[in-house]
């Protein structure tokens, strides 16, 4: 993630010193920016029940729609205050990173053609959308999970006891499966002809069943056969009890021996709670989201710190981005000029639906169709972020799988290439 750009060994030199040991900062900023936002979870789930609420007492909405103008209205809010901004400091380590550009030369051109393809997917037919937004389901749960991967290296080069690779291991497959036991539950409920359908009917009957199949806002992702068997819930049950187990274990031994590195365990702890509490929410486009605003948060603040580290380590930088970045200590400059960016792409976003409602003859947010028929259009707002906000972000996951990929399990958390 952040620290996968280039920062020299002078840089990381300085940032050992002046991090607290075994911190990646220090405890406060640690705990406020990387670990404890994992408790902010719950807040979207509570502003999509709190609208759905206030929409059914003042406006004329049916209830499918109520339902989706409740859905954008969390998607607006961590968009504005987190998500839009965690995916702009992305380009500050890739389109306008000098580094990036003089090493990744067909990374960096390539990139540039995500956010028309996606926008001629997303706009071209519902069965093209939905294959879409079917992908992009399962990218953006890897790139939640390899982000956590990353930030667990991290806690790892700070550990003084210097863990071993099967002790890396482990900590990484804790954090590896939280999110998939109920999430792959959920989505075998799609097969009606499975066990999972059958017991969970027989528990709390069949209407209840329907409603909880695997769904995000108006999308049922186009879901291949494996992943509607019993076999692949179960897999993914088993999977995250025997990593658990043999982390907890291994925290246990640690403890005993007083070596236990805290803040890892303390993320790692986040980690579990976070995955195993989002899919169990009714309405998974707003739990998700309580997922999404830990995850960028906590991505905001760790490029803030490797991009101050390599100022500081003297890497050559854009002028604009080494402003952005030399905020020694609190990051204020480069969050709100990241969310001033949002701001204005949104009201782009917003202009560009207002023309859109008034030529098509659709609202603003509600569509025309019935949602997940082919034949269904969306609201105007959401067309006009399919055509530019929804391309920045999977261009963001196109940087990141790359940037992860190479960095992630090298010899540093911080590497000294790009």
């Amino acid at each position: 993630m952040a620290g996968q750009v280039t920062v020299g060994a002078i840089a990381q030199d300085r940032a050992a010193s002046t991090s607290a040991a075994g911190w990646i900062f220090n405890p406060s900023w640690d705990k406020r920016w990387i670990i404890l936002p994992a408790l902010l979870a719950p807040i979207p789930p509570l502003i999509y029940y709190l609208s759905l609420f206030f929409l059914e007492r003042y406006a004329s909405f049916d209830a499918a729609t109520r339902m989706g103008v409740a859905e954008d209205i969390v998607s607006l809010v961590v968009m504005v205050l987190a998500g839009g901004p965690h995916v702009w400091v992305t380009y500050t380590r890739t389109w306008m990173h000098p580094e990036f550009r003089k090493r990744e030369k067909i990374w960096f051109v390539a990139s540039f053609a995500v956010v028309p393809f996606v926008a001629i997917m997303a706009l071209s037919s519902e069965l093209t959308r939905t294959l879409l937004l079917t992908g992009f389901f399962f990218i953006a749960s890897l790139h939640i999970i390899h982000q956590l991967s990353y930030v667990v290296r991290f806690y790892q080069d700070r550990d003084a006891v210097k863990p071993s690779l099967r002790s890396r291991l482990i900590d990484i497959g804790a954090v590896l499966f939280p999110l998939y036991p109920f999430s792959s539950f959920r989505m075998v409920l799609v097969n009606e002809n499975s066990m999972a359908f059958a017991w969970f009917t027989q528990w709390f009957g069949v209407d209840t069943a329907r409603a909880w199949k695997f769904h995000i806002g108006r999308v049922h992702p186009m879901l291949p056969d494996f992943i509607l068997s019993d076999w692949f819930w179960m897999a993914n049950l088993a999977g995250f009890l025997l990593c658990t187990t043999l982390w907890l274990v291994k925290s246990a031994r640690e403890h005993k021996l007083g070596i236990l590195h805290k803040p890892k365990a303390l993320l790692i702890v986040c980690a579990i709670g976070v995955g195993l509490f989002c899919p169990l929410l009714p309405n998974l486009d707003s739990s998700f989201q309580g997922f999404n605003l830990w995850h960028s948060i906590q991505y905001i603040a760790l490029t803030w710190f490797i991009m101050r580290t390599q100022v500081k380590g003297g890497v050559k930088l854009n002028p604009f981005v080494k402003w952005l970045s030399s905020d020694d200590n609190t990051g204020r400059r480069y969050y709100g000029v990241a969310l001033g960016i949002v701001a204005a792409i949104i009201a782009i976003i917003m202009g560009v639906a207002l023309i859109l409602s008034m030529a098509q003859g659709v609202g603003m947010f509600a569509g025309s169709g019935e949602p997940g028929t082919l034949t269904y259009k969306p609201g105007a707002v959401l067309q006009a972020y399919y055509l530019l906000g929804f391309g920045l972000l999977l261009t963001h996951y196109f940087h990141d799988a790359f940037l992860f990929n190479l960095h992630t399990f090298k010899d540093k958390a911080i590497n000294t290439r790009v």
